[in-house]
């Protein structure tokens, strides 16, 4: 057996050989990572493991790796950080894997269980039926409060989508501040990571609050385009992101602009929609059950202390 160790800048990629062949793979980060009592975390990502015998190496490889580094957390599976890959399975009711659902395989979990990892965050991705969706008569007396107040409810407009998506980058990073293990991103990476849904995305879909013209929360959607493949046509619409600037919290912008989703997704024919990657904690579980919607899928996320 080879271990192959190669530095880069901020990670340090490993490569297991049996007779010359690769067996195992990951890269341990180490910059750019979350930071935990004012220190950079260890995480592993990028990992492809054959069985459970490589995954056991892999890791105590990754952990010699952190020990020298002088990294004392160690986060598992993460790309360096949150807004890359991240997650393992952790359970399913069997549907057809949904577009955007990029994460770790189930086998996963059992890896990072014997190697001394314990689960520290679960996440859901919840479905539900768009006929389902919650209405009250308050969500009108909303509107009429957010008009008084010079709130506007628009959709995204794709001729300045660049435009658009700095609006959703300076939203996101002040309102996802609170979630766990959140580190900074630069703008220019931020935004080459939504510029590939470009071609998808629906405009209507897509919904940007402002309050004098200045953003303070939106709301990302995109149809399940992977649905074609199994049913020759979209029938549910992916939920992907629903963010407000902290100080708007208390005036339901979400709730209204999710309830303006479910009304054009409906006039388009959309029959299902899915709450996805939603935190056990997160106030979108609430969200979610208040529109019926049901758990489809579990997701997990390690953590060890070295």
């Amino acid at each position: 057996m080879e271990i192959i160790k190669n530095e880069e800048n901020g990670n340090i990629k490993i490569t297991i050989l049996e007779k010359g062949k690769e067996i195992a793979k990951a890269r341990c980060y180490y910059k750019k990572t979350p930071i935990i009592y004012g220190k950079n975390i260890g995480t592993i990502g990028d990992i492809e493991i054959i069985n459970k015998e490589h995954g056991k190496k892999l890791l105590s490889e990754c952990e010699k790796i952190f020990k020298e580094k002088g990294i004392h957390t160690i986060i598992a599976p993460m790309n360096g950080n949150t807004w890359k890959k991240y997650r393992t399975l952790k359970s399913t009711n069997n549907e057809p894997e949904f577009l955007l659902e990029n994460v770790y395989p189930m086998e996963y979990n059992t890896f990072l269980e014997t190697s001394g990892f314990s689960e520290c965050n679960t996440y859901t991705s919840n479905k539900g039926k768009i006929d389902d969706a919650y209405y009250s008569e308050i969500i009108e007396k909303v509107k009429i409060k957010h008009k008084e107040n010079n709130i506007l409810i628009r959709e995204f407009n794709k001729e300045q989508a660049i435009e658009e998506l700095t609006k959703i980058y300076n939203i996101s990073i002040k309102s996802f501040k609170r979630n766990p293990y959140y580190t900074d991103i630069e703008k220019e990476e931020f935004l080459d990571q939504y510029k590939q849904y470009l071609a998808l995305i629906d405009p209507e879909f897509i919904l940007i609050a402002e309050k004098e013209g200045k953003e303070i929360g939106f709301i990302f959607c995109i149809p399940n385009y992977n649905e074609l493949k199994i049913y020759g046509k979209i029938k549910t619409l992916i939920l992907k992101t629903i963010a407000v600037l902290p100080e708007y919290e208390t005036l339901a912008i979400g709730n209204v602009m999710l309830n303006q989703i479910g009304e054009k997704a409906t006039k388009k024919g959309f029959k299902d929609w899915i709450f996805a990657f939603m935190h056990s904690t997160n106030t979108s579980q609430k969200m979610a059950k208040r529109n019926k919607a049901e758990t489809i899928r579990e997701y997990a996320l390690y953590r060890k202390e070295i």
